[in-house]
């Protein structure tokens, strides 16, 4: 599967119409075929971009793209880069400098069929263009990377959430869903309010006593049984340290817990090359304040501009943002690309495995 980094969103407007007759041109067609991989279909779907996306599309004008050259004067050139709409393959045409038909906020996407039929869309809809990781857009220089852990190192979601069901269903609460819980668990402790039931006779605080009591139970077995590093760990860890870049994690997993995590994360051989771990219980305040990230940065001796640090939930995001490092997104977590969007990461990856290609390493 080909993964998607780098993510733009657009509106669909509509265009001069022009574009039919430059698509629609031989050499055109199969210079596209060539370099791209198809022959468009004759014209071009146009979205409007905001200025957030526009450092994008600045930092591609630098890039290598292949180009589509004219055969003599009477054409502009322009160059091409590989983009996804949904699992339809396109291209986002960045036309010679000295054509300015749209203005910049304007972008034209080229594809093998009409983007407009095939994917239902009207003017105004939302679209996201989606780059190929080969694709570079934005190459961030820093010298540590700080990891948050559950669902961005290791992949423990599903065990979280089956802990959760499984204490309801042993103290027979009625059943609550992924969603609920999933909200329960963007705050730091887990929001335990939004999800416990009203008990007659018990107060709030002596039915959550009952729920950890019985999950400190589970815990071991549902948790430290079937959580495992993602396939990738490994390998993107030691990419990372071999390039020089310092490796830390900060989470707030509980103290008494991080020594069982740190083993699951050796499963992938390297918890050796993590120079510092800060978890609940070494600092007061938790995520989305940035005490965590900011002790780590000192234990580390490293400032916070030269820090990027990775998770999976909005809290990570806003920490790292809070402690004035560069952040990035993962999609291995709980929450979904249009959650982490609206935080407006540095960057959403599907998952660690992008990090070399934005390091640039």
């Amino acid at each position: 599967m080909i993964k998607r980094e780098i993510i733009i969103a657009g509106r669909v407007v509509d265009g001069s119409h022009k574009a039919a007759y430059f698509t629609g041109l031989s050499w055109v067609q199969s210079q596209c075929l060539e370099k791209m991989g198809f022959e468009p279909f004759a014209g071009t779907l146009n979205l409007e971009i905001g200025e957030d996306n526009l450092g994008i599309l600045n930092a591609l004008e630098k890039e290598q793209l292949d180009e589509l050259i004219p055969p003599d004067d009477g054409y502009c050139s322009a160059r091409v880069c590989p983009v996804y709409l949904g699992n339809i393959k396109g291209a986002l045409i960045l036309p010679d400098e000295n054509v300015d038909i749209h203005g910049k906020s304007i972008i034209e996407i080229l594809a093998p069929v009409h983007l407009r039929n095939t994917l239902n869309l009207k003017t105004g809809d939302r679209v996201e263009l989606q780059f190929k990781k080969s694709t570079i857009v934005s190459k961030i220089d820093v010298d540590a990377v700080l990891f948050d852990l559950d669902g961005t190192l290791i992949d423990s979601v599903e065990s979280y959430y089956r802990i959760v069901e499984i204490a309801f269903e042993k103290l027979g609460f009625p059943p609550v869903s992924r969603r609920k819980i999933f909200k329960a668990a963007r705050h730091d402790p887990f929001d335990w309010s939004q999800i416990l039931p009203d008990i007659p006779g018990k107060t709030f605080e002596k039915t959550s006593r009952e729920v950890w009591t019985l999950i400190e139970k589970i815990y071991p077995k549902v948790f430290l049984k079937n959580v495992h590093p993602f396939p990738f760990t490994g390998s993107i860890l030691k990419i990372i340290h071999a390039a020089k870049i310092k490796i830390a994690i900060a989470t707030s997993t509980p103290k008494k817990n991080i020594n069982d995590k740190i083993k699951i994360l050796d499963q992938a051989g390297v918890s050796n090359l993590i120079e510092v771990v800060i978890c609940a219980g070494d600092v007061k305040r938790q995520k989305p304040y940035p005490d965590p990230l900011l002790l780590c940065r000192d234990r580390l001796g490293i400032t916070p501009n030269q820090c990027l640090y990775v998770g999976d939930m909005g809290i990570d995001i806003d920490a790292g943002k809070a402690a004035g490092m560069k952040t990035a997104a993962v999609l291995t977590g709980f929450e979904t690309q249009k959650d982490l969007e609206a935080k407006k990461p540095d960057v959403i990856l599907t998952s660690i495995e992008g990090l070399p290609a934005v390091l640039d390493i």
